[in-house]
């Protein structure tokens, strides 16, 4: 049955016909009751009935009966989400929410639906996610449960016939927020168009062009997260990641929808003040060029220009995937050395600045001091920042983006690049993620 037939965007709610007004035998408190113990489609059958039912079901007098669908369908409460920015959060208009879901699952299964539709189903599948419980609770996530099949059985996360950049942003978040995790390429069709993704993500995530006026990582010209270059940025490094010999193919960051929820990354030793979990032990890949090809690709004018995808169809071309590991701790700005960071537009207590500084080394044996700053920014999303010194020297610059929520174990996406962002400089993309402090040391470099 199409839940679509009462609009979860209005309050006043129409249907074609009006129920016939019979009697109904029974108090309405005890229908109420009744009818929590049903599914939400059969409520919305039960208020086609009779007037009455009608007027139980989408004009009640409190929220006692959306509220208990709700959190029985089950969803995670998001009133004990600590993603809300809002500490004063406590109004839950529970049943626009829960029809909002519903009609966002019914969308999500239509070939026919029209992009506006998909692009609120969109929406509300991303909002699910950020309101997903915190992980330290034990807890599985009712979210979770309810929206993973739908992502997996759905082609909602392959329909990009978007026609606005707000609604094509919507889909990169969200294809970002999967990361693949529902394209594994085990038929030829498959890996056909992951072979497709990943040509046009390395196009995107090494063109030169993408990085004028965006602070040379994945962000937008009014510092917002830029989740097209955010979702070609992951595809590069986890397809590169699958190349890899042996056992390293599995040295992976979290993945899976769990890895997005708040806190799930490991926080053996989180203090209150770290509310991003900075502190420990972090591994990290960073994807490269040679930077002949690098430049060939931006420069060259063979073929048919710089930056033809086809570049990379070439037998010949090899991109590099470095594993490091990372050891931070958080420090005062005062300790900073330098001050190269650039300060985030939203003043959050909740969430104030982080400086950190540490070491971070790779396979060849080569330190370097790292620091940095992690921030809240006006979307809400954590932002970070860091260099790498060499010796006393600022040499590489990273900017990237927590995906999903505060402290997530998917953990940091960005872009690597030198300090000075000349022109012509090499960019590349890195992926960062935390791990337990007893964490094996493991470092790598594949050609």
């Amino acid at each position: 049955m199409r839940l679509c037939a009462v609009s979860p965007s209005k309050q006043s709610h129409t249907l074609t016909e009006s129920p016939p007004a019979e009697p109904c035998p029974l108090p309405v408190e005890l229908l109420q009751r009744i009818l929590t113990l049903c599914h939400p489609r059969d409520v919305i059958s039960f208020s086609k009935s009779c007037r009455l039912g009608y007027a139980i079901v989408f004009h009640p007098s409190d929220q006692y009966l959306w509220r208990d669908l709700f959190l029985s369908h089950p969803f995670d409460d998001p009133r004990k989400s600590s993603d809300d920015q809002n500490t004063d959060f406590q109004f839950v208009d529970w049943m626009h929410e829960h029809i909002r879901r519903m009609e966002a699952e019914w969308i999500a299964y239509q070939k026919g639906a029209c992009v506006c539709q998909k692009a609120c189903a969109l929406k509300t599948f991303i909002s699910v996610l950020h309101d997903a419980s915190p992980a330290p609770g034990g807890r599985s996530s009712g979210n979770i449960s309810w929206l993973e099949p739908i992502l997996r059985r759905s082609c909602i996360l392959y329909d990009d016939n978007y026609t606005s950049d707000a609604q094509r942003m919507l889909f990169a978040q969200l294809r970002s927020y999967a990361a693949l995790t529902f394209d594994n390429g085990v038929d030829y069709d498959a890996r056909l168009r992951l072979t497709e993704r990943r040509k046009n993500s390395r196009c995107f995530v090494y063109d030169f062009r993408n990085y004028a006026n965006k602070y040379w990582g994945p962000f937008r010209d009014d510092g917002s997260v830029d989740w097209i270059h955010i979702e070609h940025l992951i595809n590069v490094v986890l397809l590169n990641i699958r190349d890899l010999p042996g056992s390293w193919k599995y040295i992976t960051p979290p993945l899976r929808l769990n890895a997005l929820r708040t806190y799930s990354a490991p926080s053996n030793r989180r203090s209150i003040r770290d509310w991003a979990g900075v502190e420990g032990i972090w591994q990290r890949y960073v994807c490269f060029m040679d930077f002949r090809d690098l430049f060939a690709f931006n420069y060259s004018g063979l073929s048919d220009g710089p930056g033809d995808p086809t570049f990379f169809e070439c037998p010949r071309f090899r991109e590099g995937t470095r594993l490091m590991e990372l050891n931070l701790k958080l420090v005062s700005e005062n300790e900073l050395r330098h001050r190269w960071y650039a300060k985030g537009s939203s003043a959050n207590d909740l969430y104030p600045p982080l400086c950190f500084s540490g070491s971070t080394s790779c396979v060849k044996g080569s330190r370097a001091v790292v620091e940095g700053v992690v921030q809240m920014s006006a979307d809400n999303i954590v932002r970070w920042q860091f260099v790498s010194t060499y010796p006393g020297d600022l040499q590489w610059r990273s900017d990237g983006a927590q995906v999903g929520n505060v402290g997530s174990a998917i953990g940091v996406v960005g872009v690597w690049a030198t300090e000075l962002h000349d022109e012509g400089d090499p960019v590349g993309p890195f992926w960062l993620w935390k791990v337990k402090d007893d964490c094996p040391t493991r470092l790598m470099e594949y050609v």
